[in-house]
């Protein structure tokens, strides 16, 4: 189950949290590459690009679709967001995504109208002899937060980059590191349906996050990879459609407020803690 909770914090909250001082309720507006995406609109199927071209963001420049979403051909929702972070490294994405999930307040911080509850499969991100990927590469994320007005419960499971990507590219297309995961429902049928990943491009000034997501790509956990339901039923066009609710333009905005949010207070973070 994922946690339960509130929106925002209650009065003792934050008593005695080291990190208190970087709760800001207040979120910067949307970046304005965002807001035309928005104003567009679904882009064209052919814009995208399928889970199995992935590896085409780490080629030189930029895609077609930075921001906005789509729907492939294969029924799959397609989701992308570019999120500029000056002063931000590597390092500290790295640090934040084993750091965060282990209690409610920190994941507020992220995102303070739209995060509810967090908790890790393994509670691991405050253990002092682990490194920051340690902590959450191979765990799983079990998170509620507002997408739009719904609510959602997740199960975020955090993959090797390598299942993804020929990470020996890299350092050529300067990638510092990539957040890859599984994503799924929590509290309904065990079924995941689609992948996240966040590449971390360096910049001159910081670094840039290029976030994808692909919805509808279903596979029941409680069955094999290989099982004829997986293989075949659940990977029907008509079950990537059925499977996600109209999220897309909701995810693209939470996307972009929660990881703008994240730059603007992620550098002072880390340094408080190194």
């Amino acid at each position: 189950m994922a946690a339960a909770g509130y929106l925002g914090m209650r009065p003792g909250d934050l008593d005695g949290k080291r990190y208190a001082r970087h709760w800001n309720p207040e979120m910067a507006p949307l970046a304005l590459p965002v807001r035309e995406a928005l104003r567009h609109g679904p882009e064209a199927a052919e814009l995208g690009t399928p889970l199995s071209e992935v590896h085409r963001l780490l080629d030189p420049g930029y895609q077609p679709i930075e921001n906005g979403w789509l729907r492939l051909p294969s029924g799959q929702t397609f989701v992308a967001v570019h999120t500029l972070m000056p002063g931000v490294t590597s390092a500290m994405i790295d640090w934040w995504f084993g750091w965060h999930g282990a209690e409610a307040q920190r994941y507020k911080l992220w995102h303070p109208r739209a995060h509810v509850g967090v908790r890790m499969q393994r509670a691991l991100a405050d253990a002092p002899d682990l490194g920051d990927r340690e902590k959450y590469v191979g765990n799983v994320s079990y998170v509620t937060e507002y997408i739009g007005d719904r609510v959602a419960e997740l199960a975020i499971a955090f993959r090797e980059p390598r299942e993804y990507f020929d990470t020996a590219r890299f350092a050529e297309a300067r990638v510092g590191t990539a957040i890859c995961a599984r994503t799924g429902f929590a509290s309904r049928p065990p079924l995941d349906v689609g992948h996240l990943i966040h590449l971390i491009r360096e910049t001159s000034d910081g670094c840039e996050m290029r976030s994808r997501f692909w919805l509808g790509d279903v596979q029941a956990r409680f069955l094999s990879r290989e099982n004829p339901v997986n293989r075949y039923l659940l990977r029907s066009p008509v079950v990537a459609r059925a499977a996600v609710p109209p999220i897309a333009r909701d995810l693209v905005v939470h996307c972009a407020k929660e990881m703008a949010h994240l730059a603007s207070f992620l550098p002072a973070l880390h340094r408080d803690y190194h």
